[in-house]
């Protein structure tokens, strides 16, 4: 085997591992949320240690599937600024800054505690109010603004198959938040659903 072909390789291979650890994140996000899972978390320790322990969970899976890119070159912007891309980098830190405003618009109208709540015998109030008038599940929106900023500033291969594996979990999660919402509030979700867009905002 020539040393081309080693290097084939070992890029397979790390970008193998790269999906591998974004796979282990989004099999963690998505077997917190269930809800026979998080039922079973609350009764033995509360909502405030169900949030705890998807907070800390997720952090931690979060960071492997992150350290997985093996990227360290974070300022190559300032320390080799003839690689920078101008049109992508300034695209990217415009989506960045969306992505972020449209996550602190979210929060302030639902949080982990709320989202837990979905486990009570009482049933949580539905949440239309802000900017979920306009989107369904705007925290997911921002995230798939911040990995495409991410892909945008870094357009180097680890980085992009990074955020692709990270916007494709992203979608796939939507797509089962959606099932449980229509779940759990049948019809009143069903109506919701008519005004306000998935992941792209209903203008108008």
């Amino acid at each position: 085997m020539n040393w081309l072909s080693k290097r084939r390789v070992y890029a397979m291979i790390e970008y193998l591992y790269i999906i591998l650890a974004s796979t282990v994140f989004g099999l963690q996000h998505s077997g917190m949320s269930a809800l026979a899972i998080k039922g079973k978390i609350i009764d033995r320790w509360g909502k405030e240690g169900y949030a705890r322990l998807f907070t800390t969970s997720s952090v931690i899976t979060l960071l492997i599937a992150f350290i997985s890119m093996n990227f360290w070159d974070w300022l190559y912007f300032v320390m080799n600024p003839v690689l920078i891309q101008p049109l992508l980098f300034t695209s990217g830190v415009i989506l960045g800054i969306i992505g972020v405003i449209i996550a602190m618009m979210a929060t302030r109208v639902i949080s982990v505690s709320t989202v837990a709540d979905m486990r009570t015998d009482r049933k949580a109030e539905l949440v239309t109010g802000g900017i979920y008038s306009r989107v369904r599940h705007p925290l997911y929106l921002a995230t798939v603004l911040v990995l495409l900023a991410l892909a945008l500033i870094y357009p180097f291969l680890p980085v992009f198959v990074f955020s692709l594996c990270m916007i494709f979990y992203t979608m796939i999660g939507a797509y089962f938040e959606e099932r449980k919402l229509v779940l759990h509030y049948g019809d009143e979700y069903l109506e919701y659903r008519k005004r306000a867009g998935f992941i792209i905002p209903r203008i108008g």
